[in-house]
């Protein structure tokens, strides 16, 4: 691959065909992050002490920014939740909120998405909850951060908001 002699109007051929993860990885991907948002949306931490919901999810990372690389990407999903009352109550309750995200994400397992596998690597970080999403032939792989968070702003005042001109609200398909 010699990208300084290809020609300015192949330059994206070039990336989507040698840079990118393959179409297939990332509507795979796409969809377990969507049935994902999906079951927490519907599930939430119902079964919780202190039940809770997510109010709305942000994505970011290489895969939000659409910056992905063949090989390996990853994807931070921002959960605004509604039991957090002030950053100091999600300091206090992120680790009680993190280990029943867990038990929900090994549950929403139980149904594996076609073409992905799915684990746990050591969790190093205590604010967030990691996981990787890979193709069946290794080629590619996600590691995808869950964060909970306090929706300072207000309950759906992501809606509206824009980054960059582009939303900042992600709808079930993460289609953004």
């Amino acid at each position: 691959m010699d990208v300084y002699r290809t020609p300015a109007a192949a330059l994206d051929n070039l990336v989507a065909r040698r840079l990118q993860p393959s179409a297939e990885f990332v509507g795979a991907a796409r969809r377990a992050l969507g049935a994902l948002g999906t079951f927490l949306r519907e599930r939430g931490g119902r079964a919780a002490a202190q039940p809770w919901r997510v109010l709305k999810i942000a994505k970011g990372g290489s895969s939000g920014r659409g910056t992905a690389l063949r090989g390996g990407c990853d994807a931070e999903l921002v959960l605004f939740l509604n039991c957090f009352k002030s950053y100091e109550d999600q300091g206090v309750r992120r680790a009680e909120i993190l280990h029943e995200m867990r038990v929900l994400l090994e549950s929403w397992w139980q149904k594996p998405i076609p073409g992905l596998s799915f684990e746990f690597p050591e969790q190093d970080a205590a604010r967030v909850l990691r996981f990787r999403l890979a193709s069946t032939d290794l080629e590619n792989w996600m590691d995808v951060s869950l964060v909970p968070a306090f929706d300072a702003l207000g309950e759906g005042c992501l809606t509206h908001s824009r980054v960059g001109g582009r939303s900042l609200g992600v709808g079930p398909g993460f289609q953004s």
